[in-house]
């Protein structure tokens, strides 16, 4: 059973340019996540999906409408409230990895706790642990053309997973892979579910969408169906 919501939105818009160039990327998107989810959205290309991801992540602001994160409304927060609160809160995973290829693994997972003034020896405690539980304990040291596919989304991951988030947001993990690579990246996924992690994937694979407890399709802006609405509505699991 999925725990207090973790992030809510009420009447989320979000339109791009202005007078007579207007683009509605998102209409008014009403929608909880519970603590302990694991969801995926899903949709066409152009349907806002992206959009939403940005906005969940703290990436970008709605045009209009509230966003509440642990009981708290994030909408009219400084950039540097916001900006302090993405990076103790939120992990993100990225299809095209987004590693500093100048520094090794380790290094690049330590990033987001140095950007939060912790000192040097916590660091490389808190990365080495993450990196060896997702089984890149050998791999430490080595610069991210030195890795595969597959090793630089587990860095990707470890990196997410370094501060101790409250969600995790992936947005096409597995769009990079091959085959194996991506059995592998939704592997970890399930298993940091299990865990009691929050997930949010963006993807457009069916195979992927169909392993999380709860589906959103969208389109058009807005959410087109919420298999989780559904199941609170009719009490099944």
């Amino acid at each position: 059973m999925a725990g207090k919501p973790v992030m809510k939105l009420e009447k989320i818009t979000k339109v791009y340019g202005s007078g007579d160039v207007r683009v509605s990327a998102l209409s008014g998107i009403d929608m909880e996540i519970h603590e302990g989810e694991r969801m995926s959205i899903v949709g066409p290309s152009g349907c806002g999906k992206s959009t939403l991801l940005s906005i969940l992540g703290l990436l970008d602001s709605p045009t209009s409408g509230r966003m509440y994160f642990d009981g708290h409304d994030v909408t009219r927060l400084s950039e540097d409230q916001t900006a302090a609160l993405r990076g103790r809160r939120i992990g993100f995973v990225f299809q095209a990895f987004h590693l500093v290829p100048s520094i090794d693994a380790q290094s690049n997972v330590a990033l987001p706790l140095l950007f939060q003034g912790i000192a040097r020896e916590e660091r490389q405690k808190k990365s080495k642990a993450v990196l060896e539980r997702l089984g890149m304990g050998d791999r430490m040291h080595h610069y991210p053309s030195q890795l595969s596919g597959g090793q630089r989304q587990r860095v990707a991951i470890a990196r997410a997973l370094v501060t101790n988030p409250a969600i995790i947001l992936a947005d096409e993990p597995t769009g990079n892979l091959d085959s194996k690579s991506g059995a592998d990246v939704l592997h970890i996924i399930d298993e940091l579910h299990k865990d009691g992690g929050t997930v949010v994937v963006v993807t457009h694979d069916p195979n992927v969408a169909k392993l999380s407890d709860r589906i959103i399709r969208m389109k058009d802006g807005d959410i087109e169906h919420d298999d989780g609405r559904a199941r609170a509505r009719t009490g099944h699991k």
